[in-house]
């Protein structure tokens, strides 16, 4: 068995993974709910770096670049689609792979889950920031949520001692991304609880998801990986095995290990070469 597929062919066949199509387009919220669990997780828009499907890509069912015109029809769906969906407990929505907005299907986050520091105490943190792992403005949002409970950003701001704009804001931002990052908090909703009325909602990640740690008990850290992995190669087709790494962002040592495990059991192909793309690629068998 091997991968004998030209570029357009993978575009073609991305066309179909990621519904891409008018045929396949996601023209209701239900719809963009089935993409987000057939795919399991995907970006809300597309990034420069590495190959994703995307909430975009769905509703508009084309190629079609972002448009800069906000009253655009698509990219009004898109928008309150990836706030309805993660507000209703359907979808995980937030900054979790390359700090990009990401969706992610229910059925995965013990998978996800099982890859982050946590043990699935609400204390977790204290442990990390003692070790250095933390930042004290993570520290101080994470401990304004677990006193707070579930606050918009502009009153999150406050309560974390990280008012206004500036260094503050910037400082602010990087906690929200370190803390969604490593799956202790999530947004819960949106609220008009600031002048311009728009405003995430944040809550712990173990107060909207409570059962997820005890099911990522059971998922070993390798076994989380290929999963991922195997469903990554599966949508986007076939990658530069360089840019696949940029996106999971694992020790050199446990990539090795998960790719040769996915290899040798048939899940995926390594080492392939494809015109158009950089240097050895991983291709999914699941064609």
């Amino acid at each position: 068995m091997s991968f004998d597929y030209t570029l357009e062919q993978i575009e073609s066949l991305r066309d179909l993974r990621y519904h891409r199509t008018p045929e396949l387009r996601s023209q209701t919220e239900e719809q963009a709910l089935a993409f987000i669990n057939e795919v399991g997780f995907c970006f809300l828009f597309g990034d420069a770096g590495v190959e994703m499907p995307t909430l975009w890509g769905t509703v508009t069912g084309s190629r079609r670049p972002v448009p800069l015109n906000h009253r655009d029809g698509d990219l009004g769906r898109t928008w309150r689609w990836k706030d309805s969906l993660p507000t209703q407990g359907a979808a995980y929505y937030g900054k979790l792979l390359r700090g990009k907005p990401t969706l992610v299907a229910l059925s995965l986050l013990p998978t996800f889950y099982a890859l982050t520091p946590n043990y699935g105490d609400v204390d977790d943190y204290l442990l990390q920031y003692e070790e250095g792992k933390l930042s004290v403005e993570a520290k101080n949002v994470y401990e304004a949520l677990l006193h707070e409970g579930a606050l918009a950003t502009s009153r999150l701001r406050q309560v974390a001692g990280l008012p206004g704009g500036g260094d503050n804001a910037r400082r602010f931002d990087r906690a929200l991304t370190e803390l969604q990052t490593e799956m202790k908090i999530v947004k819960v909703g949106v609220s008009d609880a600031n002048r311009w009325g728009y405003a995430y909602v944040y809550d712990l990640f173990l107060r909207r998801f409570p059962e997820v740690p005890e099911a990522a008990r059971y998922i070993g850290e390798e076994e989380a990986m290929a999963t991922l992995l195997v469903r990554y190669l599966r949508n986007v087709i076939a990658v530069p095995e360089a840019s696949a790494k940029r996106l999971f962002r694992w020790e050199s040592w446990e990539w090795d290990r998960v790719v040769a495990r996915a290899e040798s059991q048939g899940l995926i192909f390594r080492d392939v070469r494809i015109a158009g793309m950089k240097g050895r690629c991983l291709a999914t068998t699941q064609l």
